[in-house]
């Protein structure tokens, strides 16, 4: 379960980067990119 977590985090920190960086008013594929890019920078 530890484990999961660890994840878990990393993922929302990504989540919360990609949106407090780009701010409002992208499409969503804007914010599924930026997100793809900022998780494979952490290897997840």
């Amino acid at each position: 379960m530890i484990q999961l977590n660890g994840i878990t985090e990393k993922i929302i920190g990504c989540a919360f980067r990609v949106s407090n960086t780009l701010g409002t008013g992208f499409l969503e594929k804007v914010y599924e990119n930026a997100l793809v890019h900022e998780l494979r920078k952490i290897n997840c």
